[in-house]
C-alpha cells in the first residue's frame, strides 16, 4: 500500500481489514521506526484534529466572531458549571481545595486566571489541566484532546461512531491518527496530559490520556484557533500518522476488538457501556 505524505501528517489509505489492521498492530512499527504512538479514532477521515470546545463555538457564539479572553471566559465558565454539578450530587473534583477553587476558579480580579485574560496565550493554568482533563473524559467540551495508548481502542471508537451514524457515513472513510509522543517533544505548543488512573473507571479501561495545543491571540484580538495537525506543517519529519479505512468495514472492526477484549462495555465498565455494546450490536444488525 503507498504511503502518501503531506505536509503535515502521514497518510496510509487501507483497501482492505487486513491491511488496516496490521498497520494498527502494535508489534510493527509505523514507518518502520519504532515509537511511543497515541491513537484517536474518529468516524470521518477528513475531520480535522479539534477539541470538543472548538467544536461547539459556533453553537455556543452563534456566527458572530468573539475575542480571545471571550472564549476564555466560556472555557472557564463551563468547567465551573462542571464543578457546580459535581458539588450539586456530592462526588469529588481532582485537586480540589477551597485555595484551589478561589485561586484558579473563580473569575475575580486577583486570582490565578488573571494572566490567561490578560494574554489568552496563557490558557489554562498549569494547575487547571487535571481537571479539565477529567471533565474532558466525563464529555464535557474542553481544550483537550483525547487519545488512547491503544491502538485497536482508538479502532473500536471509529467504527462504533461510523455504525451509530451510517446513513450519513457509509460512503466516507473513518480515521485513526497516530501521534509519536517521543517526537511531540520538540513542539513547545503541544502538551501530553496524562492524569491517574484513579480519576476514572472509564479512563483506566480505555488507556486514556490528552494533548493540548496552546492557541495563540492577545487581549483584543478576534479569536482564531489552530489545529493540531497544522503544528507540523512545515515539518520534515511529522511526528502524526492517519490510518484510513472505508466505513462499510466497520462491523468488521468491531467484531476484532470484541476478539481483542476491547468493546463498549470493556471500555466503559458500567451500566453505560454494556449499553452502548448492546447498542453497537444492533447496529450491526441494521446495517446488514
Amino acid at each position: 500500500m503507498p504511503i502518501n505524505q503531506c505536509k503535515r501528517y502521514f497518510l496510509k489509505e487501507c483497501n482492505s481489514i487486513d491491511e488496516f489492521w496490521k498497520e494498527l498492530c502494535p508489534e510493527k512499527p509505523l514507518g518502520h521506526k519504532r515509537g511511543r504512538f497515541i491513537y484517536r479514532g474518529q468516524r470521518d477521515d477528513t475531520w480535522p484534529l479539534v477539541p470538543s470546545i472548538l467544536r461547539i463555538n459556533e453553537k455556543i457564539n452563534g456566527k458572530s466572531p468573539i475575542r480571545c479572553e471571550e472564549q476564555v471566559r466560556n472555557e472557564l465558565m463551563i468547567l465551573n458549571y462542571f464543578v457546580d454539578q459535581c458539588d450539586l450530587i456530592g462526588i469529588s473534583i481532582i485537586n480540589d481545595s477551597l485555595e484551589f477553587r478561589k485561586k484558579y476558579l473563580d473569575f475575580k480580579v486577583g486570582n490565578g486566571n488573571d494572566k490567561s485574560f490578560i494574554d489568552p496565550s496563557n490558557w489554562p493554568s498549569e494547575e487547571l489541566l487535571e481537571l479539565m482533563a477529567l471533565a474532558q473524559h466525563c464529555g464535557v467540551p474542553t481544550s483537550l484532546i483525547d487519545w488512547s495508548k491503544r491502538s485497536y481502542v482508538a479502532a473500536y471508537f471509529a467504527a462504533s461512531s461510523a455504525l451509530k451514524h451510517y446513513e450519513e457515513n457509509n460512503d466516507k472513510k473513518l480515521a485513526v491518527w497516530a501521534l509519536d509522543i517521543e517526537k511531540i517533544k520538540l513542539y513547545k505548543n503541544i502538551k501530553l496530559i496524562k492524569v491517574p488512573g484513579s480519576t476514572s473507571n472509564n479512563l483506566a479501561a480505555q488507556s486514556g490520556l490528552f494533548t493540548f495545543l496552546k492557541q495563540p491571540g492577545k487581549m483584543g484580538d478576534i479569536f482564531s484557533p489552530k489545529f493540531l495537525e497544522n503544528e507540523f506543517k512545515n515539518t520534515p519529519d511529522t511526528p502524526l500518522w492517519k490510518i484510513t479505512l472505508p466505513v462499510k468495514y466497520s462491523v468488521e472492526i468491531l467484531k476484532l476488538c470484541k476478539l481483542y477484549g476491547v468493546s463498549g462495555a470493556t471500555l466503559f465498565p458500567n451500566y453505560n457501556g454494556a449499553s452502548r455494546s448492546v447498542l453497537d450490536y444492533i447496529n450491526t444488525i441494521l446495517i446488514k
